[in-house]
């Protein structure tokens, strides 16, 4: 109720100055043309980073966006939220890798691994950036995406990534296929290692604790991670920790229970704000 209660006073004295959305669409890469919805500070200088805003199941990436617009205000960090649809990215949470099934997609150019460092090279380009990294926020189907993007990709310049309430999730088991596992993806030693060092954060609602929540993703191995989502990501982070363990490497991430907040981007952003926007 705490934090449901500071992000509606935020929003109403902000709301006179909230920042503007803009629109374009990306096309500057060999997949199908994707909307990109971005807010800029007033003023742009060496010091401005790029958090990107990734969207859950709702695919409403504006609406995603919107929520952050009243706590990023007077912050000095542009703001991108790309939106998949689902006429050309149905399996986006995947990264058009797999199915919801885990039946593997043999179209490598559709892959969404690159995306979101094509995206960064487009706007720091576009807006005469200074900064070398980003950031990356995702709620639900976001999370989804952002933890499988920070293990599957090639890209290194992620600086912090904050993920919340994810319906379930890709552990680190390479005896368990994709996208509840990692066999037959081919994660090296190497991306492990950087995955563990990087600042990342699992953020939980302690009221997303719903088992027959509607969105709530119902596979059997889906299940096998948690009850709901809550337990899940837990779990899920737990088995980081006895990863970490395991092979002797630095763990960097930390956990947070949202108090009193069930499924909703708006009071998870608020909490993962104050672990992105910390020192801008």
């Amino acid at each position: 109720m705490k934090q449901l209660f500071l992000f509606f006073l935020i929003l109403f004295t902000c709301e006179l100055f909230a920042r503007q959305i803009e629109e374009t669409t990306f096309s500057y890469w060999d997949k199908p043309d994707a909307k990109i919805f971005y807010s800029m500070p007033d003023s742009i200088n060496a010091n401005t980073k790029i958090i990107f805003i990734m969207h859950g199941a709702s695919r409403i990436a504006k609406k995603y966006l919107n929520d952050w617009l009243p706590i990023v205000n007077n912050r000095n960090a542009v703001l991108i939220a790309p939106e998949f649809s689902e006429e050309f990215y149905p399996e986006y949470i995947y990264l058009m890798m797999s199915t919801q099934k885990g039946k593997l997609l043999k179209n490598e150019s559709l892959y969404l691994t690159d995306s979101l460092g094509l995206l960064f090279d487009y706007f720091k380009a576009k807006l005469k950036l200074s900064t070398t990294s980003f950031r990356l926020y995702g709620h639900s189907g976001g999370s989804q995406f952002v933890h499988r993007y920070l293990l599957l990709s090639d890209e290194t310049r992620v600086e912090k990534a904050a993920m919340a309430n994810a319906g379930f999730y890709t552990f680190v088991d390479d005896r368990i296929s994709y996208p509840f596992g990692i066999k037959n993806m081919n994660v090296s030693n190497e991306r492990l290692e950087w995955f563990l060092r990087l600042k990342g954060g699992v953020f939980l609602g302690d009221a997303d604790n719903d088992p027959k929540h509607h969105s709530l993703p119902s596979m059997r191995k889906a299940k096998k991670q948690g009850k709901h989502r809550f337990e899940r990501g837990t779990n899920f982070f737990n088995d980081l920790i006895k990863l970490g363990v395991e092979k002797d490497l630095p763990f960097r991430w930390r956990y947070q229970t949202v108090p009193s907040i069930a499924h909703d981007n708006a009071g998870m952003s608020l909490a993962a704000s104050e672990f992105l926007l910390e020192d801008l």
